[in-house]
């Protein structure tokens, strides 16, 4: 049996202004930077400490290290840049709560990838109305709460659902007791073209853009690869340099040269990694001179499932975009800037989200 009320937290209040969601979200990001501390903590006392302090402490330190591997990169590249954007949701839109909402970890008739979990709850708009939460990633510790065979307890844990945001675009999920009053493990989730389409949904086609004038002009395209550029640019700065740091302090502090593993480990990231990130930087200013170059234009085009990925066909012109990236199946139209047989990019209207999208081999073209 469900209790499927649905309830807004404060009439024209955004969620920001909760004082126990803003002290939920500190203690939340204050978890993740805490961990980042204690391993930076920890290292930096290990790399220090004499040889007979740390041969007490090689399983403790084999531990800590697998640890280190596993939580800080997973703190640093998701749990921390998801407090950012969750704070940038709950300060723009209200909260509401569903008590014991239908949910799943699969199989909703409504989503396009039928791995996805899901929530059900009452349209604020219109209550009697179910809005489908396809969740685009589905941590660990809400998969293992929304499985129909956990046990009572756990999911005791999810018995109040928090969202805030736009169903279908952006929002933000938490979970809380029936007992508690503050929500609980927030995360951020990007819901476009998750769900399959129905007649009701509105097709990106009606916006057209300003003819003769370079696409990076465009306000939301040139905010879209400035944010892109200047993301790839800071952790440039600043993860790379720290390693380089690293080693370093450890050419010069250890004269025995018997801690060759803190030497070793930023090495083999720089030699693998390193190339990766400045690859994406430069794709990034590729498509910035291909938008200079270009001006956007409303084309024509077909959409179609591939697999999992997607091919779009323009003027006969099969072009295939990158895996996992979703363009809304029912547009007819694109926003395109260059050729369809070269270098080109593609975006639904409004040029906020410019996407690389290369023409396949003539015998794929060939294909109908």
């Amino acid at each position: 049996m469900t209790d499927q009320n649905d309830s807004a937290h404060g009439e024209g209040a955004v969620a920001w202004d909760d004082p126990a969601t803003r002290r939920a979200w500190r203690r939340q990001t204050g978890r993740g930077l805490l961990i980042v501390a204690v391993c930076a903590g920890y290292w930096t006392l290990f790399a220090n400490a004499t040889d007979a302090v740390r041969g007490r402490l090689v399983w403790v330190t084999v531990a800590f290290f697998l640890f280190t591997a596993i939580r800080v990169p997973l703190e640093l590249l998701a749990e921390l840049p998801n407090a950012w954007r969750v704070r940038r949701v709950l300060r723009d839109r209200p909260w509401h709560t569903t008590v014991n909402p239908p949910h799943g970890v699969s199989d909703h008739p409504k989503a396009q990838d039928a791995r996805n979990a899901w929530f059900e709850v009452p349209d604020p708009a219109a209550p009697e109305r179910r809005l489908a939460l396809v969740l685009s990633s589905t941590p660990s510790w809400w998969r293992r709460r929304m499985r129909a065979e956990a046990p009572a307890e756990r999911r005791e844990q999810i018995a109040v659902l928090w969202w805030c945001g736009v169903p279908g675009e952006r929002l933000v999920i938490a979970a809380s007791r029936r007992t508690e009053r503050a929500p609980r493990h927030m995360r951020e989730q990007y819901q476009r073209n998750l769900l399959v389409p129905t007649e009701d949904t509105p097709r990106p086609d009606a916006a057209v853009p300003t003819p003769g004038v370079s696409a990076l002009s465009h306000p939301p395209t040139r905010r879209a690869i400035r944010h892109r550029t200047h993301a790839l640019v800071v952790a440039l700065l600043l993860i790379w340099p720290a390693l380089v740091c690293l080693q370093i302090a450890e050419v010069v502090a250890d004269e025995g040269h018997d801690r060759i593993g803190l030497f070793a480990l930023p090495l083999v990231l720089e030699l693998t990694l390193l190339p990766f990130h400045i690859g994406l930087i430069v794709a990034v200013r590729r498509m910035a001179a291909t938008l200079t170059e270009h001006s956007w234009r409303l084309v024509d085009c077909e959409i179609r499932r591939h697999g999992t990925n997607q091919r779009i066909t323009v003027g006969g012109i099969t072009l295939a975009l990158a895996p996992r990236v979703r363009l809304d199946p029912r547009a007819t139209r694109l926003w395109m800037a260059g050729h369809p047989d070269q270098r080109c990019l593609v975006s639904e209207p409004g040029g906020a989200r410019p996407l690389r999208a290369g023409a396949m081999s003539t015998a794929d073209n060939r294909i109908p």
